[in-house]
């Protein structure tokens, strides 16, 4: 079977590319490491940094399996990872945490997700 060809079967109508899903969990794990990261640097405390570092290698371990998969570039999975972890961090320190963004800030972040 040919790498493209590994696919999810979600029922009758769709396939998804079997590396999707792990993508998607390499994102979410870095976000949840992001998180933590921000609230070690808000209130301290060794647990949170400790579980940041415990969420960025099981992000890295998941990548690996992802890209063992062979149905997915480095390249292309590193700009989508890139894309889906700053568009979901740019969201969280805005939304969650009350951050703010310049106006040349939100323009890059336009740019780069028109790019």
């Amino acid at each position: 079977m040919a790498p493209e060809a590994a696919t999810l079967a979600l029922g009758p109508v769709a396939a998804m590319p079997v590396w999707v899903p792990f993508l998607a969990a390499v994102v979410t794990l870095e976000l949840i490491a992001d998180v933590l990261a921000k609230e070690f640097s808000l209130h301290g405390g060794l647990c949170r940094m400790a579980l940041a570092v415990g969420f960025v290698v099981a992000g890295n371990v998941t990548w690996q399996i992802m890209l063992g998969t062979g149905g997915v570039g480095l390249a292309r999975a590193g700009l989508l990872f890139a894309v889906g972890v700053a568009v979901g961090a740019t969201l969280i320190g805005v939304f969650g945490y009350g951050e703010s963004l310049t106006d040349r800030q939100k323009l890059g972040a336009v740019l780069a997700l028109l790019g």
